[in-house]
């Protein structure tokens, strides 16, 4: 998932992504690189926290079912990594990594 607005060849990056599952891991696969649209980040400091966010989504979609119709429509809406919406789930995140600490101790 590259949700940077940069010019990657993504095709070098699937070949360095078959050579390491498959030379690294030991398994016999080929992996294919397909293109949907997602929504990028519009500043320098939310990159983790928005692949999070949108990771979350995939797999919320997933499990209901509607991953491929997601999929063959184009992407994912972009509503879902608006600036604000990443923003709101990186203190959601805090606070999640917060009361994991307080309740550890």
């Amino acid at each position: 998932m590259d949700n940077i607005k940069t010019f990657h060849d993504h095709s070098q990056i699937g070949a360095l992504l078959n050579t390491w599952l498959n030379r690294g891991l030991g398994l016999n696969t080929e992996t294919s690189i397909v293109s949907i649209g997602i929504t990028q980040q519009t500043n320098n400091f939310d990159c983790g926290v928005h692949v999070l966010y949108i990771i979350t989504k995939l797999i919320d979609v997933e499990k209901n079912g509607q991953l491929l119709e997601y999929l063959e429509n184009g992407g994912l809406p972009k509503e879902w990594g608006t600036a604000e919406i990443v923003s709101k789930y990186r203190l959601q995140v805090r606070d999640l990594l917060i009361s994991l600490v307080e309740s550890d101790t």
